[in-house]
This record gives C-alpha cells, structure tokens and sequence, in this order.
C-alpha cells in the first residue's frame, strides 16, 4: 500500500510539472495569438506540444496537440522582420506587415505570462507561502567554522547582525543568505558586540559543507550558522492553548536547554515521553514560562514511530563511519558505554559507512537487541544495545511560517533576482577573462533550463506543498517573460528591436543583416541550452545518486548533527 501511494504520490507531481510548464506555455502562445488576430495577422496554426496527434482547422487556423508536451508555438509567418515577403503554410503570400503590429504581437506573449503570473500569485497570497524562518531584523550568531572568510574577516559566536551591507533588513534567512550570494565583491555585515558595533568584511568562497546538494553546485554559502527563532501558532482548543501560549511566542529553551533549530524541539518532545516540559518563551520583550506535558500525535500509523539509541552523530573526520558528538543522558547509547568522540562503525557486523546508512541499520532493527562496533582512539570495541521505541509527540503547536506576498511583490522579486543573477554571472565571467577585479559567486554553471526547472516544479510538489508548487509556477512564469523580453534575434525581445528600429529609421534593416544576427543567436541559444542542460543533467544525477560522491564531497559532506 506505502509504495502504490509513493508511486501515485510520483505520478501526481510529475502530471503537475507538464501542466504548469503546459499553462505558462499556452497563456505566452495565446498573447502571440490574440494580439496578431487583434492587429489582422495571419496565423497558421496554435500548437501546444510538438509531434501532433490532434489537428483542427477553424476558421483559417489550424490548432494542434501534441505527444511531447514540451512546449508549444504560435505559427504568425508576419513576424518575420526581413523584407522578403511572407508566406502562409499553403504557400499564399501575404502582406508585409507594419513594425507596430509585429512588435504589439511579439510583446504579447511575454505580456500574457506576467498576467497569468499575477492571476496565480492571487493563490499564493491567499493560502501563504511556506517560509524556512520568520523574517527578522537581527541575526545572532551561533557558531562560525574557523576555516571560512568570515571567521578570518572576525566574525565571532554571539554576535549580533543589524546590516547587511550597510542596509538595514527585514528577511527570512533563506533571503538573508540571497543577499550575500548576489553580493558583487566583498560582503559587509555590521555586528553588535559586547553593545559596540563592529563591521565585517569579506569576500565570500565556496562552501564544501553547503546543505544539502548545494555543496556540488560550489556555492558560496555561509560558514556561519544563526539562531533561528521557533515562532509558536497554538492550535485552537490544543494543551499548549490551554497551557498560555500564544500566536507569536518565540520557544527559547525546554528544561533549560536552548533551542536553535526544529530538530531538536521535536526530539526533546518526542523524548519526553509524555512527562511535564517547562517552556521558557519570549512575548515581546516579557519573557514566560509554561508547564506542558507532550502527547502522542492521533492517527499516525507505526511506520512514524521511530528508535533511537540517544547519540547525536556527525560523519567520521577521517574515513568511513559516524562521529559521536554527544550521548544522551538515560538513552540507550550512554548506558551501553558509548561517549562523545566515538567512532561507530557497524551494526551486528554490518559496516556503515556514513550516519544515513547507520540510522537506517537502526531503525531496521526496531526495538530488539544489536551488537555496535565501535572504535575509541584507535581501539576497537563492541556493545549491546537496544534501541529505545519513541512515538512522536505534540504539544498542538505549528511552527509552519507562512508569508503572504502580494502578486506584484512576487514581480518585482523575480525581476530583481534575474538581474542580479545575470549581473553576476557576466561579471563573474568578465572577472575570469581579467577585464574586472569585482568578484561573484554567480556562475554559468547555476543557472536552469527546461529540465532544471521540471525537477524544481517536480520537487517542490513531492517534497513540499501544491502551494510550493503554485508559488514555482508564478516564478517560472514571470521568468519566461523575462527572459522572452532580451533584446536578442529569435526572442521576443528581439522582434521587438527589430520593429522599433524599423519605426525609427523609416525601413527595415538589410535581410542580410537580420539573417546574420538570426544565425548567430540561434547558434549561441543552442549552445546555452546544451549546456544548462548538461548543467541540470548533472544536477538530476546527484539527486538520484547522491551516494555517487567525488571524494572531495564525501570528505566535506555536511556535518549537521543526526540523532539515531
């Protein structure tokens, strides 16, 4: 039953990708086609897909569907910009059409995928978006890796950012990071300490222990990590309502121990068992305490359950196995012998290689005894365990942030992220060719095509929401038209220029002139598809093959604490 719900959980996502692609598509080929019926055009046929396996002849226009719903096409032979005469599909020749009608059908298109960016950023407004952090005004640091530009700039634990680059700011941390990503040369942050401010500078670097998959895409993300704050929503009639929460507390610690990060709320919760849990939480400027006792979560079948035996885990410095970074009090690796600092190698004679690959080995073993092969400076050693069955628990609360931007906000975004991105990327390459010392991060190598934006669409679905889904869908939306508007031959943006210089000079630029620049851009437009493409190729291998790691990557992987 579990695997014929992943199979249709798959099947779902992917049907979502082919129809947001599909309805970007048709609302930019409807634009095209409204606005040449609308200046008398002539259109032979409105296609979505290629490879037709439905034809339909109304009214002059032929319109088509295809089995590859890849994309789609708006055939308007007056579009072309030469002076030769145009052609319709039976050979008929038709007028040559003014440079205002050309460039109003050519603008049409891009014109419709920001209408239908808007109308869908309704939904998204609406229902809310989810966020990875409340947006904050200040960062606390908690920690900084000794080996990253910041640490060596001075940035140290506890303190205080108020600026990024001399601005002040009011950004979730995913935005925040943003920020410094598209910073061009060095980064400033202006830093509290001990109540005296401090400024930081620094040119960001490549970050090997980067989250997640983003360590092989040689981003420069932080070497710093900030204290995220558990913004608390009490739901309605729950214990944590009836215990004094309210929407809005901020959790700062349980039984006295601070809490940085969502992981560790939920183990402490799911840990305790169903015994009472002082939460100190913050109320604007009046800090509170409540008293709660955590319940299991109703109606979650045993495959939630998880067994742990206590110990926060990390991957080995050198080699293959776990790190042991702390053991638990009164958990099952603390009263087996295990300390901090050991190596687990196997379970029951089985080696893992990595923390992923132990979890697993534990949670198979569910609440039965096993044999743990250890190693402590240098010395092997063995020792029974077993691991403790926990049930998931909840104090009725959501720490699910939702953001509601309004469509335009999501416009302007999405305008000011492609020009950073294109900014960074030609400077990067021009800093690369000696023709400027500004440094980006920005690569070629980061941006997406058609198959980079389907696993984004793909991902955000299967691994999010259908909101994350929509939200993707507006972006890629205003991206498409974006990227249509580039004053280049064989865009959009390119017919554009083409009739406003003709408006301007009174005639047409020399067929030999446009077919040139055509060629050249057709040529140059294959070539980056070729490439993104190769890009997000790779980008998909590592994602089903993630253990398929250069060693490089395996040495730096992330060192996230895990608890089995």
């Amino acid at each position: 039953m579990e695997k014929l719900l992943d199979i249709l959980s798959v099947a779902g996502s992917l049907l979502f990708v082919f129809f947001a692609i599909g309805l970007c598509i048709f609302f930019h080929e409807l634009g095209h086609f409204l606005a040449a019926k609308w200046r008398g055009l002539h259109v032979d046929a409105f296609a979505l897909g290629f490879k037709p396996f439905w034809r339909k002849k109304y009214k002059g226009v032929e319109y088509r569907l295809g089995y590859l719903p890849f994309g789609g096409y708006c055939e308007i032979p007056q579009v072309d910009a030469t002076g030769e005469a145009p052609k319709a599909a039976d050979g008929t020749v038709l007028e040559r059409a003014k440079p205002l009608d050309r460039a109003i059908t050519a603008f049409a298109g891009p014109f419709f995928n920001v209408l239908f960016g808007l109308l869908l950023g309704c939904v998204v407004w609406f229902f809310g978006m989810p966020q990875d952090s409340p947006k904050m005004r200040s960062l606390k640091v908690i920690s900084v890796d000794e080996t990253g530009p910041e640490y060596a700039a001075g940035l140290r634990r506890n303190d205080v950012i108020v600026k990024l680059n001399g601005k002040r700011f009011f950004d979730t941390w995913a935005k925040f990071v943003s920020q410094i990503l598209f910073t061009i040369g060095e980064v400033e942050l202006e830093v509290v300490r001990d109540g005296k401010p401090h400024v930081i500078r620094y040119v960001p670097k490549i970050n090997p222990k980067a989250p997640g998959n983003l360590r092989s895409e040689g981003i420069a993300w932080p070497y710093f990590k900030v204290l995220i704050p558990l913004e608390l929503v009490p739901k309605p009639g729950s214990a944590a309502e009836k215990a004094g929460i309210r929407k809005g507390d901020i959790l700062l610690a349980i039984d006295g121990k601070s809490i940085e990060e969502f992981h560790e709320f939920q183990t402490l919760l799911d840990l305790s068992e169903g015994k009472v849990l002082e939460l100190d939480l913050l109320r604007g400027k009046e800090n509170i305490r409540v008293r709660i006792a955590p319940s299991p979560i109703p109606d979650l079948s045993e495959e939630f359950n998880r067994y742990l035996i206590g110990a926060d885990i990390q991957p080995a410095p050198e080699g293959k196995g776990a790190q042991v970074l702390q053991a638990r009090p009164g958990l099952p690796a603390e009263l087996a012998g295990i300390r901090k600092g050991d190596i687990l190698l196997a379970v029951d004679g089985r080696e893992t290689a990595t923390p992923a690959e132990f979890i697993m080995a534990v949670q198979e073993r569910k609440d039965r005894p096993f044999k743990l092969r250890c190693s402590r400076e240098g010395k092997i050693f063995e020792a029974a365990v077993t691991a403790r069955k926990i049930v998931p628990r909840t104090i009725g609360v959501s720490i699910l942030l939702l953001d509601h931007p309004t469509p335009f906000q999501l416009l302007v975004s999405t305008v000011e992220m492609s020009w950073k991105s294109l900014r960074g990327i030609i400077i990067g390459i021009g800093n690369k060719l000696g023709f400027t010392e500004k440094q980006s991060s920005i690569k070629p190598s980061h941006m997406s095509g058609p198959l980079g934006i389907g696993m984004v669409l793909f991902n955000s679905v299967h691994k999010s929401s259908l909101i994350s889904g929509i939200y993707f869908t507006v972006v890629i939306s205003f991206a498409l038209a974006i990227f249509n508007l580039l004053p280049f031959p064989v865009l959009d943006g390119g017919h554009i220029l083409f009739g406003v210089i003709e408006m301007a000079a009174g005639r047409p630029l020399p067929n030999g002139v446009i077919k040139a620049l055509s060629n050249i851009f057709v040529a140059l437009l294959i070539g980056l598809m070729i490439y993104v493409t190769f890009s997000d190729s790779r980008r998909l291998y590592r994602e089903f093959f993630p253990a398929e790691q250069s060693p490089a990557e395996k040495k730096n992987a992330d060192t996230a604490p895990q608890n089995p």
